[in-house]
């Protein structure tokens, strides 16, 4: 899909609810530089002028394997659940936007729309960045996304969409990736400290500094997962909707001081660059990890992958080979197969015992 020069500015920022004073009752102190970070950006965004704002956030509906877009003409919110429900916001969608992108979604097989709304309100995730915008510009529609739990390269793809949805409606957008990123930097917080809180929060910094989006792509879940992490997939949806464009980064603050890490970061759109077509690349080296597993794997895990190919795109099964090894051909046991796809379990079946003459049958 091809990019578009419809996004001219996008920016990473952070959704601590003590940053509302109401809230934080003075606490918010000894986050002071991502509050001004926050006003820049801000004012940076009302010098823009867009049409159209879109945030995707860590805190709307969420589903394992589908992208969630806030349907309807808006939504409200406040913070109630937070202390004080006084504090109150309201949004206008641009229900164009959100068909569209719908419809671009369905077109690239990525699963993502407007089924299964649960929860209509607004979020937090989605009103700390609104609560700063509005200070200085109103004039925009919302657009609202979720995360979910599909791959790192399904979100960046769905952030080409973004991207193609605001190019088709000739939209100027701006991109609001909101998410914390560790919760474990201090034994003190509220999860705790692990060495890979701060890990994560240096490496993903410096990507933010250098623009190296591949870094977000290349993550390890796992490593993640144990940082505690919040708002990398949405970030990763930021950096899809950036596909092929030369940026100018900026990390404007960085602070960590309740044991959860805020970063806020800037990219502007200055051109385009071939060299960062970041989704490309990751297929290609994508395909190069799978290639190099398979002239590494054995015999019993070759059989299992040939068996599942040939039968998903010839829709039928796999003659046993004689040239298999003996242990395989003579004995008999229970084998159980799992398949992935990048990188998640998608599905798995097996059984406890033999249910036919030898291993490979089996």
């Amino acid at each position: 899909m091809k990019n578009s020069n419809f996004i001219k500015n996008t920016f990473i920022v952070p959704h601590p609810p003590l940053i509302i004073p109401k809230i934080g009752r003075g606490q918010e102190i000894k986050i002071e530089k991502t509050i001004k970070a926050y006003d820049e950006i801000a004012k940076k965004i009302a010098e823009l002028r867009p049409d159209t704002i879109v945030v995707t956030t860590p805190h709307s509906i969420m589903y394992s394997d589908y992208i969630h877009i806030s349907p309807g003409k808006g939504a409200k919110g406040d913070f109630g659940e937070f202390g004080e429900p006084g504090v109150k916001f309201e949004a206008d969608y641009d229900t164009e936007f959100v068909h569209k992108l719908s419809e671009l979604a369905e077109q690239k097989d990525i699963p993502a729309g407007t089924l299964g709304e649960r929860k209509k309100s607004l979020d937090h995730g989605t009103m700390i960045p609104l609560y700063f915008v509005n200070k200085h510009y109103t004039d925009y529609k919302l657009v609202r996304i979720g995360i979910s739990g599909l791959s790192f390269i399904e979100h960046y793809n769905f952030g080409r969409c973004i991207a193609g949805a605001a190019e088709k409606l000739n939209r100027k957008v701006v991109f609001i990736a909101s998410g914390d990123l560790s919760h474990m930097l201090k034994d003190e917080g509220p999860y705790g400290y692990t060495d890979e809180g701060p890990a994560f929060d240096k490496e993903v910094t410096e990507a933010m500094k250098s623009g190296d989006f591949m870094s977000f792509l290349t993550f390890n879940e796992e490593f993640c997962e144990a940082a505690a992490e919040c708002g990398l997939r949405s970030f990763i949806m930021m950096a899809g909707a950036l596909d092929g464009k030369e940026v100018y980064s900026q990390v404007l603050s960085y602070e960590g001081p309740y044991g959860v890490g805020y970063a806020v970061a800037s990219f502007e759109v200055t051109g385009e660059n071939e060299m960062r077509c970041f989704g490309r690349l990751y297929k290609i080296e994508e395909e190069n990890r799978l290639n190099r597993l398979r002239e590494n794997e054995d015999e019993y895990v070759r059989l299992a992958r040939k068996t599942l190919e040939r039968y998903v795109l010839h829709h039928n099964k796999i003659e046993k080979s004689d040239n298999l090894p003996a242990e395989m051909l003579n004995n008999k046991a229970g084998v159980f197969v799992s398949l992935k796809m990048n990188g998640q379990l998608r599905g798995c079946i097996g059984t406890v015992s033999a249910a036919t003459e030898c291993i490979a049958d089996e």
